[in-house]
């Protein structure tokens, strides 16, 4: 399945927002522009928009990114990245359209990249900032909390990991290393954390990465009742470096590995945290919870 496509099904089936994307793709260049992401209106839209959060790619003076995120294009040039190095910030919104296309002076043979992207519902004070349509619902409420001011004096809204920061207490962290052996063409269950019904808990993969093969490689991560709700390549991946993930399971959390020959030794490293699952994560999430927690967090101000 093309990577965009890939994309966009992982975009209509996140469910627990805000939600990081991590986005690996490796692909040979020819000379001119290589589309990789062409993405628009019903996958994203005003109401589910997406922000671009940070960028790693490999460093070459003769490829340039180009993102159009709606009407802007913003242009990055790749010489200076490095999937070895701290990854850059790219935050750029898209509530209709989003392209990335990498245009390379001459042929580049598996340029790899990474680019988190995050599926997010905006809040009442996010629709104020970024000019997007409010209802006469969000009007209401915005005059009630006071939300438009806080706007005006720059104290709302929160950038969205500072807000999942401040919302997410109680943590517990497993920081897994796994060295996994694979047979050719059959997933390897690597990892299964599973919660007990009505727990008050729940589960987050927070970062990925792996030491980088070819052979098809992909790690598979299962989130609740979503098989393979990510399917990520290892190639573009690299072992010196944690890359970025926010992806919330109230069940289980399951990571394969797969690839098309037999590989041995394959190292996969990853962060899952544990936290509680309060009144105001629940409202997040879509879940049952009071209507001051559903206010607050429609307001986008708290806690």
């Amino acid at each position: 399945m093309p990577i965009q496509d890939e994309l966009a099904t992982v975009i209509r089936k996140a469910r627990y927002l805000p939600e990081l994307l991590p986005l690996f793709h490796a692909q040979t260049l020819a000379t001119g522009d290589n589309p990789i992401i062409t993405l628009g209106i019903p996958t994203i839209s005003p109401d589910i928009p997406i922000l671009t959060d940070k960028l790693s790619a490999h460093p070459d003076a003769t490829v340039l990114l180009k993102l159009k995120a709606d009407k802007l294009t913003h242009k990055a040039e790749t010489v200076s990245l490095n999937v070895m190095g701290e990854l850059t910030p790219l935050e750029f919104l898209a509530t209709r359209s989003l392209s990335l296309v990498l245009n390379a002076d001459a042929p580049v043979s598996d340029y790899k990249m990474y680019l988190g992207i995050w599926v997010i519902r905006p809040s009442i004070a996010q629709r104020i900032l970024w000019g997007l349509p409010l209802t006469p619902q969000h009007e209401e409420l915005s005059r009630k909390r006071g939300v438009r001011d806080g706007v005006n004096k720059g104290i709302l809204p929160f950038p969205t990991s500072y807000q999942i920061e401040r919302e997410c207490m109680g943590f517990k962290r497993t920081y897994a290393e796994v060295v996994a052996n694979v047979t050719s063409g059959q997933a390897t269950q690597i990892l299964v954390l599973s919660l007990p019904e009505s727990s008050p808990e729940f589960l987050v993969l927070e970062s990925i990465t792996a030491a980088s093969t070819a052979n098809n490689a992909q790690i598979f991560v299962t989130r609740d009742d979503d098989t393979n709700y990510l399917k990520l390549p290892v190639l573009p991946m690299d072992s010196a470096y944690d890359f970025p993930a926010f992806i919330p399971a109230l069940r289980k959390l399951e990571i394969s590995y797969y690839a098309d020959a037999n590989l041995t030794n394959r190292y996969v490293r990853f962060t899952i945290a544990k936290y509680k699952l309060t009144d105001i994560l629940c409202a997040r999430f879509n879940l049952e919870a009071t209507q001051e927690a559903r206010e607050s967090t429609l307001c986008g101000v708290v806690p």
